[in-house]
């Protein structure tokens, strides 16, 4: 069996595996930003919850206020009431107790609601406070998570970046410049197998003098069309080798 191919499929199991490291590395990070925006809306949410309850009781407050402010004008209304001699005076200040009376009766109608409004905020700001402190702490449990996981994922990264470099040894030094190329550009992705005489990369057909290069493995082979590093699956060699005989 040609040497190359086997070495080959190994550097990019290898790629492959490291790439799946990277790409675990990354998603944590990305999983934690996720949540951490979740939370800062959920906290946004819950500002402005607290807010609205702030807003409804000091409009209660002013209404009190106001309706303080109300029920002392009647109160002097209704001693002077007692000292007017004239009728029309005296009507006109009877006319102006009730007016008042009904101004404070719809001031103490709306002081009412705001307060009910600012339980029944109060009540979802409660909630609200009990959600965000709840993801606030699944957060940082996944942070810590996160955080342990990338230190061992980033350990079995470094051995697999040494043992890529090991792997790589058997490349000629003439087309290493090639590989390099190929792997800054698509990583793992920058070698493929070859499947039904067709790279698996971008699925063109490869010729029969590419293909007689892969079987004996005498020089390596990048696909025509798209650049990758072509190598044998396993069966495809299993297979030549049985009809060589």
């Amino acid at each position: 069996m040609p040497a190359t191919a086997e070495s080959l499929r190994e550097l990019h199991l290898l790629h492959q595996r490291a790439k799946a490291i990277r790409d675990r590395l990354a998603s944590g990070p990305k999983t934690l930003a996720a949540r951490e925006a979740a939370l800062a809306r959920r906290q946004a949410e819950l500002d402005a919850a607290r807010k609205a309850v702030m807003d409804a009781r000091a409009q209660a407050h002013k209404k009190e206020t106001q309706l303080k402010g109300m029920q002392e004008k009647t109160a002097e209304l209704r001693v002077k009431l007692n000292a007017i001699k004239k009728q029309v005076e005296y009507d006109a200040i009877r006319n102006q107790i009730a007016n008042d009376n009904l101004a404070q009766s719809k001031l103490q109608e709306e002081i009412l609601e705001s307060l009910i409004k600012a339980d029944e905020q109060a009540a979802i700001v409660a909630s609200q406070e009990a959600d965000v402190k709840k993801l606030a702490d699944e957060i940082a449990a996944l942070r810590a998570e996160i955080a342990a996981k990338a230190a061992e994922s980033q350990g079995q990264l470094d051995a697999l970046d040494t043992a890529i470099v090991e792997a790589e040894a058997f490349i000629p030094e003439d087309l290493r410049e090639q590989y390099r190329r190929n792997i800054k550009q698509r990583g793992a992705d920058a070698m493929a197998a070859v499947e039904d005489h067709a790279c698996s990369g971008c699925y063109v057909t490869v010729t029969a003098q590419m293909m007689n290069e892969l079987i004996n493995g005498h020089h390596m082979v990048f696909c025509k069309t798209c650049g990758r590093l072509l190598y044998l699956p396993e069966e495809t060699v299993h297979a030549t080798r049985r009809t060589g005989r």
